[in-house]
């Protein structure tokens, strides 16, 4: 501090005195500044000067005076001594001549100009300067005129003039600024001095100071980075806690995608074979094929995911839940479905026959979504619009065709014209905006659409699943049972939802942010922030989720307590659903199951513990869906309705049915070769086809050691098949308690075929109750109160019913029988029904449409009409009644919204004569009491009892000859719709001939009521003497005279004494229930037939309804039993019959060359086979090829595969074959059997006895025999006819012909017997419904007019089939 003081005082004087020195300069600086500006010009004027210019001058003899005058002042300046000239005495100076020297080296001369000492100019230079200076003329300015060499000399000469005056005056300041600076030096030597020893001493100070801020900077930078680093200490722990919740999701994640990288070919492949190709399919084949294609991927060493598939490759869980809660179902395939939708790159056609797809959709597109028809005029112009606006379409109800007018939107042939897509739709090119979207849905259950509409589309299978409506039903229940828990579910589902999606926007921020950010990560502050808020939001959700996933699954808990309803629900609908296979009317909505089934839950008893009320409920819909589905069903298809609900509960609830029994219950087990089958333990009383059974039955795990059964305890087993009742009798030895009672059934369908039905109905009694056996009353009053203005009430009607009369009761009770408008369809009276409807849906009269099968063009406008009244305000009090044969054509929306009832005729003899007496008044019944009283004519009073009788007995006959129907072709050969108006007529007609005859004419009445009334309806002959031989039973003499004369044997069925309408309803009203075969004249094997008839009714149906999945029992899938099956039958089809190796004698020709009769007759059989049997090679190669996936399956293809599945024969074969009601393993070696008797007769000549139900066509036959004996003979072919023999002969036992005419065999008699020791007919034995004929002579004779009229002699008719079905183009008969 001290060497800082001394300095800054020497500094201080130092100031001072260069202060000092500053002053004295600056003082002598300006006095020079007056001077130096014309110095600087002269000097610049010399630098301009040229040495030419100076050289030149010197070059003048005799000079300008102006240039003399500035070489005198020039030459002054540099003391050049003037020569002297002129006169002595006179002279002068002269100062060109030494001035011209000076001139001659003009360099010299500008040197030294620019080198001239200014500032020591001696005095006597300046003295004698001075008069050039004062002389006016020495002026640069005059002189430039003369000389510019002169005037920079003239300038540069007065400057110096100027400079010296100057500089004397500043030099006394340069003596005092150099003196000062002489001192200033001294001062600043020592202070230099001074400041060298300050600097040494500021050095070392400043090296300490910088030493202490080195380490001052060193701590503070220290400290910095220690904040700095507590800092990111802190942003690394928020970051981690950030990212800490996602590391091992993230990491598995990472994992998951790591291996999905590896395996995405793999998926990607199956995933996009499963939107191509699976749509259609229901989720076993889905997953079936899944699986087939990743082995395939295995084979090839490509990676995959294990289980991938369209759902685990592609599903979105946010956008799964999205739609959920706009109503898609929760089931795996109805997601899979969505995706497949979502994902297809061509615009998908959904089999929706319950309308869910089309629900979703709808919800989907909220408010957005155009929805059109095919049938709808203006469809096209509201999907041109659609496509120009980008709105999404949906086109619902479609059939198994598409308009052709779609074909540019489904094939999306766009084009690019003016750089916009664009599209031509018909004849209209619009702009193509790509927000267009477009949906079709079709109600067809079983849709077959062809190759070219499947690969425009993709073909999505909406079809309700088991499971996914049992989920939809529950909701239905817990919503009913606990609101409470459903909407707070409904409010956790959305809650989840968005929470997920929150999460997951999250995620996508977060990893956004990371992916985004640069530099040091900890340096982000803002993304630090971030992370530490969507953590906090995130912990949040997941709390929120937690404890709403936890709710969510005590809710489910507490909802699966009523599982078990919704899952009988399920099974029900399915049951229903199915029926709509058995007949056209039997269609249900599933809108309208739901509403049933929400009806059944309000009128079921309370119960406050679940489990209770639970059974209640499932009581109540099981019964309620079973009444309510009945009285829309025929009588024939109740007691299968009630089955099939009781099978579908053991099998899918209880699963107490296997498949494998259930699959025997429907075939059989299948055919069995004959053999292969072991010893007949009965050969007396079990067919081979029985004994092939079961071979097959003790095939099955709890029947084993069945069969061995039959040999320990073959007399149990003969009593339990031959009682009546074998559906009530108890099985053999421990086969009683060891079996269920459907597995009893099982037995009964192998050996007692025929008493099925009656073993049904003792199943259903015992599994679900009684209430199952009995048939609903017909209710209309309760069916109209569950309808509503927009339920249509429908009346399927059967031949014989008319429900018009029911109609006219109701509305007289309602009290609208005066606004009831009727109006019956046909041609042309569609647009009078549609207005009649709508004026009474503003009136609220009832409209009852009649015969709507008669109005097949007018069913589609019926349907829009009814659509339309979907979006109107109705009448309350309006009703529309639709009746209708079950047709095709009806609309099947009418039938799924509508209520359905059947009215038919009453089922047996009692019932049909209770409602005829029923429906007879008093007077019509008095009407002869009256006559006879108003009139009082005895003979009236006579004409009492014979009407009264014959009226009775008229209805006898005609409830007798409707019941016969039931028995099939021993009934009626044909099945003749009798009804109400017969017996109206036929009573008309009793009446008026027994008022107007005095006798009763017995004879008039046969042949009026017989051949005329009734027998007009008949067209076979046997069914016209029938018809006449019945009604002489109750039109005779007897019957009316004879008090003791009965109907029967028995003596139960009479006609009354003639009394009171009352007494003979009394009559009616204790006849027997049951009717047995003797009433009708039959034998007791006509109810055999009918059971028989009832049981092939019961299983065809059955049959028909099944699902392809099934059928086999094995385990094995469809394809495979079919394509074993078909293999099977390809490898034993006989090969084609040929004439190559025949006999000499088969196709002899006699001397005229004609072809002989039976070698003519077997040449069209040969043909006929060979067709069949080419029919039969080509379509098994097709089906095996079609199940292969090599052609397309076709509809007829698809039958053929559905009718091998189920042991029948296809409708190609049969179409192309023989009549015959054989079972497919029956028909087949039959057919080989029938193959081998041609090819024997090829071989080997004809043989003596014919193989008479060989034949394609036997009638031809029988006339190639004929004519044959006609040419041998030469007798005219006409006159000859055949006179028949039984003889004693089995096929076996003949060797030979017969000398005239042919032996036949193969024949069966129907309705008797031949008696072999009489040689005659007799009754037939109990269970002998066919029995087999010996052989018989067909003896060629000459007809006369005697011919078939001998005694003993019956002219029965001949049939190919039981069912006598077939027609012959001469008579219209088999």
């Amino acid at each position: 501090d001290e060497t800082k003081a001394v300095v800054s005082t020497e500094e201080d004087a130092a100031s001072k005195k260069a202060a000092e020195c500053k002053e004295i300069k600056e003082s002598a600086e300006a006095g020079l500044a007056e001077a130096l500006p014309a110095l600087d010009a002269a000097v610049a004027c010399l630098k301009n000067l040229k040495l030419s210019d100076i050289s030149e001058v010197a070059k003048y003899a005799n000079p300008p005076a102006l240039c003399k005058l500035v070489i005198e002042a020039l030459c002054v300046m540099f003391s050049v001594t003037p020569a002297k000239v002129g006169e002595a005495g006179k002279k002068v100076d002269d100062y060109w001549v030494p001035g011209k020297k000076l001139l001659g080296d003009a360099k010299g001369l500008l040197d030294s100009m620019f080198g001239y000492d200014k500032d020591n100019i001696p005095d006597k230079v300046i003295k004698k300067i001075q008069q050039y200076i004062d002389n006016t003329d020495f002026q640069p300015a005059k002189i430039q005129s003369v000389s510019s060499a002169c005037t920079a000399m003239c300038q540069w000469t007065r400057a110096m003039h100027t400079y010296h005056y100057v500089a004397l005056e500043v030099e006394p300041k340069r003596i005092a600024l150099a003196a000062a600076m002489a001192e200033l030096k001294e001062v600043s030597v020592k202070v230099a001095k001074l400041q060298a020893q300050l600097k040494e001493v500021v050095d070392r100070l400043d090296a300490l100071n910088s030493d202490f801020d080195a380490a001052i900077k060193k701590k503070n930078d220290l400290a910095d980075k220690a904040e700095e680093c507590n800092v990111k200490l802190d942003r690394a722990d928020r970051l981690l806690g950030g990212l800490g919740g996602e590391k091992v999701r993230w990491k598995k994640t990472v994992e998951t995608l790591a291996a999905s990288l590896v395996n995405v070919i793999g998926d990607v492949i199956v995933a996009a074979g499963g939107i191509a190709y699976l749509g259609a399919f229901t989720s076993v084949y889905r997953s079936e094929q899944e699986a087939l294609w990743c082995k395939r991927l295995q084979k090839y060493d490509i990676p995959f995911t294990e289980g991938a598939g369209v759902r685990k490759t592609l599903s979105d869980p946010v956008k799964i839940r999205a739609w959920n809660i706009a109503g898609l179902p929760t089931d795996a395939i109805s997601t899979e479905n969505a995706i497949i939708l979502s994902k297809s790159r061509r615009w998908s056609l959904m089999i929706d026959p319950q309308g869910q797809a089309n629900k979703w959709l709808k919800a989907m597109n909220k408010g957005n979504i155009e929805v059109i028809k095919l049938s709808e005029k203006e469809f096209l112009r509201s999907l041109v619009n659609a496509v120009r606006f980008g709105k999404p379409v949906l086109l619902e109800n479609v059939g198994e065709e598409l308009d052709p007018a779609l074909e540019p939107v489904l094939a999306k042939q766009t084009f690019k014209q003016g750089g916009t897509e664009m599209i031509k739709i018909g004849d209209e090119t619009i702009a193509y905006h790509p927000d267009f979207n477009f949906f079709i849905t079709s109600k067809l259950p079983n849709p077959h659409y062809p190759p070219e509409i499947c690969v425009k589309v993709t073909v999505v299978n909406f079809t309700v699943t088991p499971k996914g409506l049992e989920d939809q039903l529950l909701v239905q229940v817990v919503a009913h049972e606990r609101p409470e828990l459903e909407e707070e579910k409904n409010a956790l589902v959305i809650q989840i939802s968005e929470g997920q999606k929150q999460l997951k926007d999250i995620e996508d921020k977060i990893l956004y942010m990371l992916a985004n950010s640069t530099g040091n990560i900890l340096d982000d502050e803002v993304l630090i922030a971030t992370l530490g808020a969507s953590k906090t939001t995130s912990k949040e959700i997941n709390a929120q989720l937690t404890l709403a996933s936890e709710t969510k699954e005590r809710i489910e808990t507490a909802c699966e307590g009523y599982r078990p309803v919704s899952k009988r629900g399920a099974v029900l609908y399915f049951v229903v659903a199915d029926f709509g296979a058995v007949d056209p009317m039997y269609q249900y909505s599933l809108q309208f199951f739901v509403s049933l089934f929400n009806g059944c839950m309000d009128r079921s008893a309370k119960s406050e513990v679940v489990e209770e009320r639970v059974g209640i409920m499932i009581k109540v819909v099981t019964e309620d869906v079973y009444t309510n589905v009945c009285r829309g069903l025929f009588e024939k298809d109740k007691k299968m309705f009630s089955f099939m609900i009781a099978i579908q509960i053991m099998r899918l609830e209880e699963k107490s049915i296997t498949d494998e029994e259930w699959a025997f219950f429907l075939t059989k087990g299948g055919f069995v070769d004959e053999l292969s089958l072991p010893s007949n333990p009965g050969e007396d009383w079990i067919k081979t086809d029985q004994l092939g059974g079961l071979v097959n039955l003790d095939k099955l795990g709890m029947f084993d050691g069945l069969l061995p059964s039959f040999q320990t305890e073959t007399g149990g087993w003969k009593r339990w098949f031959d009682c009546l009742a074998p559906q009530d009798e108890a099985l053999p030895g421990d086969w009683e308690t060891q079996l269920t009672l459907f597995q009893k059934l099982l037995v009964m369908r192998v050996l007692r075929d025929e008493k099925v039905v009656d073993g049904v109905t003792k199943f259903i009694m015992h599994q679900i109750g009684k209430h199952f056996v009995d048939v609903p009353p017909f209710d209309l009053a309760a069916s109209f109160q569950d309808s509503n203005p927009l339920t249509p009430i429908i009346f399927v009607l059967s031949t014989g019913a008319d429900p018009t009369i029911y109609l006219y009761n109701l509305a007289k009770e309602v009290g609208v029988f005066e606004r009831l408008k009727m109006i019956s369809l046909g041609q042309g009276q569609g647009p009078i029904a549609e207005a009649l409807i709508g004026s009474a849906r503003e009136s609220g009269d009832w409209v009852c449409l009649q015969n709507c099968h008669l109005a097949s063009s007018w069913m589609p406008e019926l349907e829009k009409l009814l659509e339309s009244h979907l979006s109107m305000k109705l009448n309350d009090d309006f009703r529309l009644w639709l009746s209708s044969m079950p047709s095709k054509v009806f609309p099947a929306s009418i039938l799924q919204a509508g209520i359905k009832l059947t009215n038919e005729p009453p089922k047996g003899l009692r019932a049909n004569m209770k409602r005829t007496y029923e429906d007879l008044t008093e007077p019509e019944f008095n009407y002869f009491d009256q006559l006879a009283e108003h009139l009082d004519d005895a003979s009236m009073h006579k004409k009492v009892q014979p009407w009264k009788k014959l009226l009775f007995g008229l209805c006898f006959f005609h409830a007798a000859i409707q019941e016969r129907r039931k028995y099939g072709p021993m009934g009626w050969n044909i099945r003749y719709e009798w009804n109400q108006s017969d017996i109206l007529t036929a009573q008309a007609n009793l009446r008026m001939y027994l008022e107007e005859q005095h006798l009763v004419p017995y004879e008039t009445l046969n042949y009026v009521v017989g051949d005329v009334n009734y027998g007009g309806r008949v067209t076979d002959y046997m069914d016209q003497r029938c018809v006449a031989a019945i009604l002489t039973m109750y039109f005779c003499p007897s019957a009316v005279e004879d008090e003791t004369y009965t109907y029967t044997e028995d003596g139960k069925y009479f006609a009354p004494a003639a009394g009171d309408l009352q007494s003979v309803r009394d009559y009616v009203d204790q006849l027997p229930l049951i009717d047995s075969p003797e009433i009708f004249g039959l034998h007791r094997n006509a109810a055999i037939a009918f059971e028989n008839s009832e049981t092939k009714y019961l299983m065809d149906t059955i049959i028909s309804i099944q699902p392809r999945t099934g059928g086999s029992g094995s385990g094995k899938s469809s394809d495979e039993v079919v394509g074993e099956l078909a293999n099977d039958l390809m490898s034993k089809v006989p090969a084609l019959l040929t004439d190559e190796n025949a006999a000499a004698v088969t196709f002899a020709k006699d001397s005229e060359g004609t072809l002989n009769s039976l070698g003519t007759f077997l040449s069209i059989e040969m043909a006929k086979f060979n067709k069949m049997l080419k029919k039969i090679k080509s379509t098994i190669a097709e089906l095996q090829r079609a199940i292969k996936g090599l052609v397309v399956m076709s509809a007829e293809l698809d039958k053929m595969y559905q009718a091998l599945m189920f042991q029948r024969v296809p409708d190609l074969w049969s179409n192309v074959g023989y009549l015959s009601l054989k079972p497919l393993g029956s028909w087949f070696k039959d057919l080989i059997q029938r193959i081998e008797f041609f090819d024997k007769w090829i071989t080997q000549g004809p043989p003596a006895a014919f193989w008479m139900s060989a034949f394609f066509f036997p009638q031809g036959y029988m006339t190639a025999a004929v004519q044959t004996y006609a040419r041998s003979e030469t007798i005219a072919i006409d006159t000859l006819d055949f006179r028949t023999e039984v003889m004693r002969l089995n096929p076996e036992d003949v060797v030979e012909p017969p000398k005239k005419g042919v032996y036949l065999y193969g024949l069966y008699v129907e309705g008797a017997r031949w008696d072999r020791v009489s040689a005659g007919l007799a009754e037939s034995n109990f269970g002998e419904t066919h029995v087999y004929m010996p052989v018989i002579w067909m003896e060629p004779v000459i007809k006369d007019d005697d011919f078939g009229q001998e005694v003993g002699m019956y002219d029965a008719p001949f049939y190919k089939v039981s069912s006598r079905a077939g027609t012959l183009s001469t008579t219209g008969h088999s």
